[in-house]
Order: structure tokens, then C-alpha cells, then sequence
């Protein structure tokens, strides 16, 4: 089904102003119409941009994807859908090897039947279980174990080689050779939850670890003589970080910092959104945890942040505010980073002649999406 999508569209290099994206009965875009008269650089309207790519986000809706059931995953991919998320990784926490195996049966099943209306399941991200105690964050204690992996494999094996990326403390024991072993596997191994050295967290990248998990969050301080697990991800040159961008957890000024240290290619922003996203204060859960949602912040009862209830537009917005950066920079951080990382970086993250037409249409001022489309169809519309 063609159709075509008048606005200012986000390229990876300009803003093209008053413009119209056609989209071809293949599901991908055709062309790219610029104005017989070019608009003021300070036109208004929505904005075009890529459909964004969450790769850390656990539930929204009431919904959390450790609830193990097919209905919930659909809940939380439509939920997402509405604010401009085409595409997400499903991702666990901290439990047990038959609990983790539920969820990932439970997410194979939305990913074997996708509907139209569903922000697109591209993967899993185990978030755990084999992170440190100490920085566990919002993670359980009890099931947290060192890495095992034989455990591993069979998670790979039932997930149908869906799972993408791996989150884990590299200090623990038997984590350089589970390392490798994921990385041989197909496996993103990310640094996080863990109270590692610098030198530990050196080890780990040379072993294969390529990622930060929500940088700052969950693991000590940058120290100017403990640079610890942020300063050896931050100087590592190929190594990807997340940043949560509400402002909550982490101060707008240390985005800023962040966003110039690694560069805009390196730096993807994700939401670590919970169940309460899109839902009005109250009680929820994190992976069976009782929480409470407050004024925009998930907490447990000792004042521990609970993930977020961040939505991908929000962060695209803040990053902009935050950091000082262009809608395509913002652009680059919430959607082609992603993408590169995922191996998909050839036919989404960009809005190009041939990509696929994941899209998102945002009001730039208030962050309000008004419609996403995912291959070439309509998610959602306002």
C-alpha cells in the first residue's frame, strides 16, 4: 500500500523542510520530494524522522514482559507503537532458567505472529542474570548466579538465536570465557549492573564486550582515580553506551558530558521503561516487585529507582534539550545507532530511498506523536 507523508523529514545529515516521503506498495521508501522552493530553515510542522528502535525496555501499558505471557507482549509492543517505537528488543530481568524460558517462548510467539499495530519485536536482551549483588539496582537478589553456559545456550536454542544482547558484571567469576563464548554466539555482551574495575572492565571489552548498560546507572561513579567500569566504556572507542534520557536518572548536565565523550555514533538511547509506562500513578510490578509510580519516577519503597516510564519520543525530545544536539543527531542516537547494532543498519535507522519505512511523525515542540508506521503501514495514528 503506497502512500505519501508531507513534513519536514529527518535525514542523517539535514532537516529537509516542507518535503514529502512517498512510500511504494513494497513497504519501503521511494522517494524523497524536496520543494520547487526551499522553506525557511525555520519552518514549522512535524518532523519525520526514523521509527524509533528501543533496545532496553521491560513493559509498559501495566503490561511487563516478565509476566510470561503472550497477551502482555502484545500489550507492551502496542503500547510502544503509539509513541513512535517501531522496533524493540524484549527485555528480562534477574530469575530463574525455567521463568526466563517462559518469557522467551511467550515472546516468540508475538514475534512469530506480528500484527500490523505492534511496534516490532527484533530480539531479546537478558538483563541479568549474572550481574553483581552490590548493583543489582532493581534487579532481584535471590535468583542473581555467576554465568553458566550451558544455561545460556539453552536460552539461545529456545529463542531461536532471537536473543541480542546480554547484560552482566564482567568482575564475577567465569565471565571472560562466558564472554567470549556469547560474542561466538551472536551475542552483544554489555557491561552493567556491576562494580568492576577499570581494569576488569577492560578485560571484559577485550574479551568481546561492546556495550554499556544504561551508562552511570547501576555501577560506581567515574572517579579521577577509580575510573571503574564508566570511564573504561566511555574511553573504549568502539563500544556503544545507553543513556536513559528523562532526566531522572541521570542529570541533563552528565548527558551532555556523555554525548560529547562517546560521540553521537556511539550513544543509544533507550527507555528502561517499566509496566506504569503510559499509565497514571500507582502500584506496579518489575519483574513480580512491588513499585510505585510518582510523578514521572518508578521507585521501590527504599527509594531505588525502578526503570523508567520514559517513552522513545520523550527521550528523542529531551536528548535535543539536553545535550544540545540536531534533530539528526537525536535521530542518530534513537534510531541508527540502534539499528547498526542490531545488524539491521541496511534497511532501517535512516530515512533513505530504499530503506524500509519505519516512521515516526513528531511534533517537535511537544513531543506528541501523531502517527508511526512500520513497514509501509500504519501502526498508529492519532
Amino acid at each position: 500500500m503506497s502512500a505519501s507523508i508531507h513534513g519536514n523529514i529527518v535525514t542523517p545529515i539535514e532537516v529537509i523542510r516542507n518535503a514529502t516521503l512517498i512510500v511504494g506498495d513494497d513497504g519501503n521508501i521511494s522517494r524523497i520530494v524536496r520543494p520547487e522552493t526551499p522553506a525557511s530553515s525555520t519552518g514549522q510542522g512535524h518532523l519525520i524522522v526514523p521509527g524509533f528502535i528501543d533496545i532496553h525496555v521491560h513493559g509498559a501499558g501495566g503490561a511487563d514482559f516478565m509476566d510470561a505471557a503472550s497477551e502482555s507482549v502484545r500489550l507492551v509492543a502496542r503500547t510502544h507503537a503509539r509513541f513512535g517505537t517501531t522496533r524493540l528488543l524484549a527485555t528480562t530481568l534477574t530469575a530463574g532458567r525455567d521463568q526466563i524460558l517462559r518469557c522467551i517462548d511467550a515472546v516468540r510467539v508475538v514475534m512469530d505472529d506480528p500484527r500490523e499495530d505492534e511496534a516490532e519485536i527484533t530480539g531479546i536482551h537478558l538483563e541479568g542474570p549474572y550481574i553483581c549483588p552490590a548493583k543489582r539496582g532493581a534487579q532481584p537478589l535471590e535468583p542473581i548466579r555467576a554465568p553458566d553456559w550451558d544455561e545460556m545456550r539453552a536460552w539461545i536454542d529456545e529463542s531461536g538465536g532471537m536473543i541480542r544482547l546480554i547484560t552482566l558484571a564482567p568482575e564475577i567469576d567465569g565471565a571472560i570465557e562466558f564472554i567470549r563464548n556469547a560474542v561466538a554466539a551472536g551475542v552483544i555482551v554489555s557491561i552493567g549492573h556491576t562494580n568492576a574495575t577499570y581494569d576488569q572492565a577492560l578485560t571484559a571489552i577485550d574479551a568481546g564486550a561492546s556495550h554499556g548498560t544504561h551508562l552511570f546507572n547501576a555501577m560506581p561513579p567515574l572517579g579521577h582515580r577509580a575510573p571503574g567500569a564508566v570511564g573504561a566504556v566511555i574511553a573504549a572507542e568502539d563500544v556503544y553506551v545507553e543513556l536513559i534520557g528523562d532526566g531522572v536518572h541521570l542529570h541533563p548536565a552528565i548527558i551532555r558530558i556523555a554525548v560529547r565523550a562517546k560521540g553521537v555514533d556511539r550513544v543509544i538511547l533507550i527507555t528502561d521503561a517499566i509496566s506504569g509506562a503510559d499509565m497514571p500513578d500507582g502500584d506496579y510490578a518489575l519483574g513480580g516487585q512491588r513499585l510505585r509510580v510518582c510523578n514521572g519516577t518508578a521507585k521501590f519503597d527504599d527509594g531505588t529507582l525502578a526503570g523508567s516510564v520514559l517513552t522513545m519520543n520523550r527521550a528523542f525530545i529531551n536528548i535535543q534539550r539536553f545535550a544540545g544536539v540536531t534533530a539528526p543527531e537525536a535521530s542518530a542516537m534513537s534510531s541508527a545507532n540502534a539499528a547498526i547494532r542490531l545488524g539491521l543498519g541496511s534497511t532501517a535507522g535512516r530515512i533513505e530511498v530504499g530503506m524500509r519505512a519505519d516512521l515516526t511523525v513528531i511534533d517537535p515542540e511537544s513531543g506528541q506523536v501523531e502517527a508511526t508506521m512500520r513497514g509501509g503501514r500504519w501502526a498508529w495514528q492519532a
